[in-house]
């Protein structure tokens, strides 16, 4: 009995308490991130992440509306602290589709300046986009355009 009841009482202290800080840099919203994101998220995963602000500030409000017991003040100060440490590193042979304007989208991935707009429209409607697939549900864009364009498609 005592044997199954260690190994309950470990597995439960462990998803009690935070992960260690693993490689996060030191910094403001560190503190904040090993005590709140690591119950569910492995410390070194973070360095993975490679978001604007902006996309920070969504996943981390997203996040925070999932149980996460901080303030808005320490959810800023962990959104300043993933951009400063992690941030958004674009490619530039590729289009970031969440940012251009329908000019750049028809010039740099051959759709007509039409489906351009018609995606730019759509993003202002719904939001960034996360994936390709995403923009296979706008009326007026050609899927196969989109398909051929994907490698040039950044986020």
């Amino acid at each position: 009995m005592i044997a199954r009841a260690l190994p309950l009482a470990l597995a439960a202290a462990y998803f009690a308490s935070p992960a260690p800080a693993g490689d996060l840099p030191p910094g403001p919203g560190r503190d904040i991130i090993v005590r709140e994101c690591s119950r569910c998220h492995k410390p070194e995963t973070f360095s993975s992440y490679h978001y604007s602000k902006d996309e920070y500030q969504t996943v981390v409000y997203r996040m925070a509306q999932r149980g996460v017991e901080a303030t808005a003040a320490e959810l800023d100060a962990v959104v300043d602290y993933l951009a400063k440490n992690f941030p958004r590193i674009d490619d530039p042979n590729k289009v970031n589709i969440n940012t251009a304007s329908a000019q750049e989208i028809a010039a740099r991935l051959g759709v007509t300046f039409k489906e351009a707009e018609a995606i730019v429209a759509y993003r202002g409607r719904h939001g960034y986009f996360k994936a390709v697939g995403d923009l296979f549900v706008i009326y007026g864009v050609d899927g196969k355009k989109i398909e051929a364009a994907k490698d040039r498609i950044a986020f």
